[in-house]
């Protein structure tokens, strides 16, 4: 059976909340948690790797019903995954002593920090005059990347747009502009955002596709 990682986060705008769940995905991160429609995103309280994750996350929610938060958005009281903080302590302490799961907190950490050098380094050496000469518009076409291709968001690789042109592509079934949508989609101050580090095209990051299709001393 594969491994699985089950988590407690902790959201700054909800600071009487925590959030217990599990993952397949790599890391927590790729979880989409962050990526969510929330202006801040969710801090990882503990992490582990473990193969009964979906018996785990169970035992978790049961032991700690009388925690458990309900929203009445519905006016039925519908259950979450949130947990009164109250108990986050006791939460925690549970956690630790659980056996099978190995306590990857820190590792996953690292990787969070090692995605977010990773993107500064690339809009860094994208927009830096001295390594880049008039580096040409992409152009999906002249990348290799068809006509109805479909590109996965690396923050939330749940979220896919699709080339429906050399320049636009269609996202929650409209067109857009593909540097509009990464901006909206990071939650940027400004209006666009260069795409390329933000999307990959068959487990291939864009940039990357980019710097070969467009070397960096070739000029418009």
């Amino acid at each position: 059976m594969a491994k699985g990682r089950v988590y407690i986060v902790k959201n700054p705008l909800f600071p009487t909340l925590f959030k217990m769940g599990y993952t397949t995905k790599k890391s927590v991160e790729e979880r989409g948690l962050s990526a969510s429609n929330l202006p801040e995103a969710f801090q990882v309280i503990r992490e582990y790797e473990c193969d009964d994750y979906e018996e785990t996350e169970k035992l978790f929610h049961d032991t700690f019903e009388p925690f458990r938060y309900y929203s009445q958005l519905d006016g039925r009281g519908k259950q979450t995954e949130f947990f009164s903080v109250v108990c986050l302590g006791n939460a925690v302490a549970w956690m630790d002593k659980l056996k099978g799961l190995t306590d990857i907190t820190e590792e996953a950490e690292a990787e969070v920090e090692a995605i977010a050098e990773a993107e500064e380094k690339a809009n860094k050496d994208f927009f830096d005059k001295s390594k880049v000469v008039r580096r040409s518009v992409f152009d999906f076409y002249e990348m290799g990347i068809p006509k109805g291709a479909s590109l996965q968001f690396v923050r939330d690789p749940s979220i896919h747009v699709k080339v429906i042109n050399n320049k636009q592509v269609e996202y929650d079934g409209k067109p857009i502009s593909f540097s509009l949508v990464t901006a909206q989609l990071l939650k940027a101050r400004a209006k666009y955002a260069h795409p390329t580090p933000y999307w990959t095209y068959e487990e291939k990051n864009l940039l990357d596709i980019y710097n070969e299709t467009y070397p960096a001393n070739t000029k418009v």
